[in-house]
C-alpha cells in the first residue's frame, strides 16, 4: 500500500542550515622590539620550506623550517600531521624554488599525548641557513610573535609548489599548562591551512614554537524558529604552536644532540607590554585579548573599554569588544560596536562579517546579506561569507541564488561539510531530491558524526520512497543527536523513524 509522507515536510524544522561563526583577528600597532618586522621576515624566508605531498588522488601542503645542517644533509622540523600519510611521497621546496626528495622521516608523535612533531631530511649541495632556537619557557603573555609559512589557496590555485609565503604578526594570548598534542603556546596571528609546521619567531628572530593548530569557535545549529539549539566547531582566529622546548626535550629519543642546533636562550629585549600603564591603550587591548582567549568575556570588555577611552579610534578594540558582547548574547551592544569599528575602518572585512552574524541572529536577514556582500566585495576568497549569504538567501526563498553562493563557497573550500549540507537543503526546497541526497552524503563523508545530515538524508530518502534507507538514517541521526546532547532533536528523529516503521 502506498504511503503519504507529507508529514515529513517539516524537514527544515530540525534541519536548518548551518552558518559559520568565527571571531576573526586583527592587530593593534606593534610595540618596540629588538629587530624590525622586516628584519625578522628576512630571517624567516631562507630557513622556511614548503613540504609538498603527492599521491595518485590528491596533494598535501605544509611548511617546515631548517634546524640543522651536516655536510649536504639538512634537517627540517615540522608537524607530524603534515607528513603522516604513507600514501604520499613528500618533497621539500626551498625559498629558491628548488625541489628535493625527502630522504627520511622520523615521527615524534605516536599518540595524542605526545607533541605533534616530526623530523624530515633532504640532501643538497646548495647552502641554506639554519634557524636559531630560543628558550620558549621565557615567553610571556603579551609578547610579540611572528608566524611564517606557506598557506594554500584553492580558489587562486595556490596549492602544492604554487604557494606563496605569508608573514603574520601577533601577540601571545595565553600559555596553557597542557593540551593535546603539545599545543600550549597560543596567539592571535592569522594563519591558514598549509602553514602547519612553520616557525613561530620571537622579537629577536629566534624560533620559539612550531605552528600547527587553529582554535575552534562554533557554528550555530538552529531550530525551526531560527534559534540556536547547539553548536558545532569551526576555526577562529586564535591559533596555537608547540613550544620549541618540547622538541628539545625529545632529542635523546630521536638520536639527536643539542650541540647540533643553534640555540640562544638569552632573555628577549622585547619585554611584554606592561599591564600597569594606565595611559597605554595597547596595554589594555593586549590584556583584553588574553582575557578573551580565557573566556573571561566580562574582564575582556572592561579592558577593551579602557583601551577605547585612551584611544577613541581604536577599531580593533571595538571589534573585540563587540565579539565579547556577542559571546555574552548582548547583541545590541555587539551591533553598535561593530558599526563603530566600520565607521573608523570602512574596509574592515572581518567587522562586516561578524556584524552580519549579529544581524542574522537578530532576525535581520536582509541586513546580514548586505554585510556578507560587503565582505565578498573586499575579499572574494572568503568562503564563509558565501556560505552564510547563501543560507540567508535560502531562508528568504531565493534558492537558486543561494545555490550559486554555495557553489562558490565550495569552489574556494571544497572540504566544508556544512556547505554541502546547506546546498542540499536548498536543493531539497526546490524538489531536486536526488541532488540533495548527493550533497547530504558528501557532508556525511566529510563529517561522519553530522547528525543533521543523516536526518536530512533520511527524510529525503522517505520522499523518494526508500523507506528502509530513511529509517536507517533517521535512527543514526537520533543516536548522534543524543550523543551530542541534543535530546529534543534525537526524540524527533526517532519519532520520524517510528512513523516510517508503521
Amino acid at each position: 500500500m502506498s504511503r503519504n509522507y507529507s508529514q515529513f515536510d517539516s524537514l527544515t524544522a530540525i534541519l536548518a542550515g548551518t552558518i559559520t561563526v568565527a571571531g576573526l583577528v586583527t592587530f593593534a600597532p606593534s610595540p618596540i622590539f629588538a629587530k624590525s618586522a622586516q628584519e625578522i621576515a628576512q630571517i624567516a624566508v631562507p630557513v622556511t620550506v614548503q613540504i609538498n605531498g603527492e599521491s595518485s588522488k590528491a596533494i598535501r601542503s605544509g611548511s617546515g623550517f631548517i634546524i640543522a645542517k651536516d655536510g649536504t644533509k639538512y634537517t627540517i622540523l615540522t608537524c607530524d600531521h603534515v607528513i603522516d600519510d604513507s600514501q604520499f611521497s613528500y618533497n621539500i621546496r626551498t625559498h629558491t624554488g628548488k625541489d628535493y626528495s625527502v630522504t627520511s622521516i622520523v615521527r615524534l608523535a605516536q599518540n595524542q599525548n605526545q607533541p605533534d612533531l616530526a623530523i624530515v631530511t633532504f640532501s643538497s649541495t646548495e647552502s641554506y641557513p639554519v634557524v636559531t632556537l630560543s628558550n620558549s619557557d621565557r615567553t610571556a603573555i603579551g609578547s610579540e610573535i611572528f608566524v611564517f609559512g606557506y598557506p594554500a589557496n584553492i580558489l587562486n590555485k595556490k596549492v602544492g609548489t604554487n604557494r606563496n609565503f605569508e608573514f603574520s604578526p601577533g601577540f601571545v594570548t595565553s600559555l596553557l599548562d597542557n593540551h593535546p598534542s603539545g599545543y600550549t603556546l597560543r596567539y592571535n596571528a592569522i594563519t591558514k591551512g598549509g602553514m602547519s609546521g612553520g616557525p613561530v619567531f620571537d622579537s629577536e628572530g629566534r624560533v620559539i614554537g612550531i605552528h600547527g593548530q587553529g582554535d575552534r569557535d562554533y557554528d550555530w545549529v538552529l531550530d525551526n524558529q531560527g534559534k540556536p539549539t547547539g553548536r558545532t566547531p569551526t576555526k577562529t582566529g586564535f591559533n596555537s604552536a608547540i613550544p620549541i622546548n618540547m622538541f628539545l626535550s625529545k632529542l635523546s629519543e630521536v638520536g639527536l644532540n643539542r650541540s647540533a642546533f643553534a640555540i640562544d636562550d638569552s632573555p628577549t629585549t622585547n619585554v611584554p607590554i606592561a599591564v600597569d600603564n594606565p595611559n597605554n591603550a595597547q596595554t589594555f587591548y593586549v590584556r583584553g585579548l588574553s582575557r578573551f582567549d580565557r573566556a573571561d568575556f566580562s574582564g575582556a570588555i572592561a579592558d577593551f573599554t579602557q583601551a577605547i577611552q585612551n584611544q577613541q579610534n581604536y577599531s580593533e578594540a571595538f571589534f573585540y569588544r563587540a565579539l565579547a558582547y556577542f559571546e555574552l548574547d548582548d547583541l545590541g551592544k555587539s551591533l553598535v560596536d561593530y558599526t563603530t569599528a566600520l565607521e573608523i575602518a570602512p574596509a574592515y572585512a572581518d567587522a562586516y562579517y561578524n556584524r552580519a552574524l549579529v544581524r542574522a541572529e537578530m532576525g535581520d536577514l536582509l541586513g546580514s546579506i548586505d554585510d556578507y556582500t560587503q565582505v565578498i566585495r573586499l575579499d572574494r576568497t572568503f568562503a564563509a561569507a558565501y556560505n552564510n549569504r547563501g543560507l540567508a538567501l535560502s531562508d528568504l526563498g531565493d534558492q537558486q541564488q543561494a545555490i550559486d553562493d554555495f557553489n562558490q563557497a565550495l569552489h574556494i573550500n571544497p572540504g566544508r561539510s556544512n556547505t554541502y549540507f546547506n546546498r542540499g537543503l536548498a536543493l531539497f526546497r526546490i524538489g531536486n531530491y536526488r541532488a540533495a541526497l548527493a550533497d547530504y552524503t558528501q557532508a556525511i563523508q566529510l563529517n561522519p558524526n553530522y547528525a543533521k545530515a543523516y536526518a536530512n538524508r533520511g527524510i529525503t530518502l522517505a520522499k523518494i520512497g526508500d523507506r528502509q534507507g530513511a529509517i536507517s538514517d533517521l535512527q543514526q541521526a537520533a543516536r548522534l543527536f543524543e550523543a551530542q546532547g541534543m535530546s529534543a532533536d534525537a526524540q524527533k528523529a526517532s519519532e520520524m523513524a517510528s512513523q516510517l516503521q508503521q
